[in-house]
């Protein structure tokens, strides 16, 4: 028997794909939060206010921020702050409680990475809410599955109705709100069943990401 058709006849063995479960609920994933992200960036003229918070390198010489996004912005209008002081850091800044003089400030705001990492992400929003100007938006993107992980510490993990809910009760309107990329679990025998792991992930979704879109109307 080839060794393709070897691995296919195995693979069946294995269990069944999720097309075959009966509960398969469907993958959800949407690009629509990152597509409003991506817009809005572009959109933004030379003199817009934006701030990216955890901008730090948590690996020497790779930059994580997205200035590139912000095509129009000029850099002298982008600030990027973290906790601690480091590589791409322009200022020293805690989500939980941002200077008072920022309030109504930034017409656009940006974290990636970052909720999860937060003691208080409710507090964090409201925050969020209150330094930007009228009008302005935030793009927030953190994880619904994800190893745990520092940069200092990890708290959190997001269903998009959590992260919705908390940006809601801040006050801002959510346009957009979603997960991306689909992932499977694979759990130790003793807690699933080798052969109802396919059958469990296919029913009960997991997503690596999940991502929002907010805006400031008053």
């Amino acid at each position: 028997m080839p060794l393709t058709a070897l691995t296919k006849f195995r693979a069946v063995l294995a269990g069944r794909s999720a097309a075959h479960v009966k509960n398969a609920t469907p993958d959800i994933s949407s690009r629509a939060p990152r597509d409003r992200f991506t817009a809005a960036a572009a959109a933004l003229e030379t003199n817009a206010r934006v701030l990216e918070i955890g901008t730090k390198q948590s690996i020497e010489g790779r930059s994580t921020h997205t200035l590139h996004m912000f095509s129009k912005v000029s850099r002298q209008n982008y600030l990027m702050a973290d906790v601690e002081a480091g590589a791409d850091v322009d200022v020293i800044a805690d989500l939980h409680a941002l200077p008072q003089d920022w309030t109504n400030r930034f017409d656009a705001l940006v974290a990636v990475s970052v909720f999860e990492h937060l003691e208080r992400p409710w507090i964090a929003a409201k925050e969020v809410a209150r330094v930007l100007a009228p009008g302005g938006w935030c793009y927030v993107a953190t994880h619904q599955t994800f190893p745990l992980h520092g940069y200092p510490q990890d708290f959190f993990r997001f269903s998009k109705e959590a992260l919705a809910l908390i940006f809601r009760d801040a006050g801002m309107h959510v346009a957009e709100c979603a997960y991306e990329q689909r992932a499977k679990i694979t759990a130790p025998a003793d807690f699933i069943a080798p052969s109802y792991q396919d059958e469990w992930n296919a029913t009960f979704p997991s997503y690596m990401v999940v991502n929002l879109f907010a805006e400031k109307r008053t």
